[in-house]
């Protein structure tokens, strides 16, 4: 009865998030960014020297007048060439600006003092991140001021993952569908007007809204989900959120290279679920439980398979159609229907992966930029 129950309530968890995705308003084309506001870029750099010159070349490339926009680097205490290379672009470029941080106060997360200091430098009303490992397209901006023409407070949008050559096709793909199912979710959700998770290298905001939702508030010394947090905040104050679907609006990122900075990376993202609204860690909940139910009904199948082997393969099933319902809608949204043939597989790979990074990210540490850290900035 109790299997039953878990297995109801996250099929309940799929439809709502369904039903958020067919909510989704049409792509809204592009503008000249003058109605939606001037943008200040904000990008938080730490020993980027291999990223950042794509990265800047996009950023400068936009479709916009130079006059119109501002980026604005926060060049993180790296000890690479980072420095060198952004004091080269600044030179080039007048609405480049680099902020350099020296060091981070005691009790609050690295990447939220660097971000908190660049916005404090900023001048526009319209704030937009994204991350030193990143390209964006030259209709990013037109895009996004689009969506701020028609009253948003704060539009996230979708990041993919481009093909690093010589790197294992499956690997990359399954990484891409779980990548992909991130945003998806978020999109749903959105939609739905539960936001849960989001993504800070595709996300932009109103200057106002931040501050009215004061801003990192209260969750400084929260390492990983700095974009979760804000997201939800800003929810949280009534304001409006969109999700852009634009295929012109769409960050790409490299996957990470190996099976254990991926390991890494999924348990700073599990890590930081515990932080989240009620409201969101319930139905995230329902998910986790669900999974958990499936791990522990494979193990007790090899004492009892006649009784435990049809339970486990019902709730494997349950979860497939369940995933499949949310996922074809959604890479024929973003226009990833390729990712398809790597579903099934990616969901039989995402179950102890999630498990796994929910236990070890919240109860254990992580690695972030190389350094052993935890869910908080221990204060000294």
């Amino acid at each position: 009865m109790l299997i039953t129950a878990i297995a109801v309530a996250f099929a309940a968890v799929i439809l709502f998030l369904r039903r958020g995705l067919y909510m989704l308003p049409p792509a809204t084309g592009q503008n000249d960014g003058g109605d939606g506001g001037a943008f200040s870029i904000i990008v938080a750099a730490r020993n980027e020297a291999e990223n950042l010159p794509a990265c800047l070349d996009s950023l400068l490339s936009q479709n916009i007048p130079a006059d119109r926009y501002e980026v604005i680097i926060a060049d993180d205490r790296s000890d690479d060439a980072t420095p060198q290379i952004l004091c080269d672009a600044a030179a080039k470029h007048p609405n480049l600006r680099v902020v350099t941080i020296t060091e981070t106060p005691c009790g609050i997360s690295p990447k939220k003092h660097a971000v908190t200091t660049a916005i404090a430098a900023s001048k526009n009303e319209i704030i937009v991140f994204t991350d030193a490992d990143c390209v964006v397209p030259p209709t990013w901006l037109s895009c996004i001021g689009k969506y701020f023409a028609e009253g948003a407070d704060l539009v996230q949008g979708v990041t993919t993952y481009s093909y690093t050559p010589g790197m294992n096709r499956l690997f990359w793909g399954l990484q891409s569908v779980d990548f992909l199912s991130h945003g998806i979710i978020a999109a749903a959700a959105i939609a739905a007007n539960l936001p849960i998770n989001s993504n800070a290298n595709n996300m932009a905001f109103r200057r106002e809204a931040f501050e009215r939702a004061g801003g990192y508030g209260g969750n400084e010394n929260v390492v990983p989900g700095d974009d979760d947090q804000l997201l939800q905040r800003v929810w949280k104050y009534g304001r409006k959120i969109a999700f852009m679907t634009d295929q012109g609006g769409a960050v790409e990122t490299a996957p990470t290279p190996n099976l254990s900075m991926l390991f890494e990376q999924r348990r700073r993202w599990g890590a930081v679920t515990v932080h989240y609204g009620v409201r969101q860690i319930m139905l995230l909940s329902a998910v986790f439980a669900f999974y958990l139910t499936i791990a522990a009904t494979a193990v007790i199948s090899v004492f009892s398979p006649v009784r435990y082997l049809p339970v486990f393969l019902s709730l494997m099933l349950v979860k497939f159609t369940g995933e499949l319902a949310l996922m074809i809608p959604g890479t024929r949204i973003f226009n990833k229907k390729h990712l398809r043939k790597y579903i099934v597989w990616g969901s039989i790979v995402h179950l102890p992966m999630v498990l796994m990074s929910v236990l070890f990210g919240v109860f254990g540490g992580f690695k972030w930029k190389g350094v052993k850290t935890g869910r908080k900035v221990k204060i000294l």
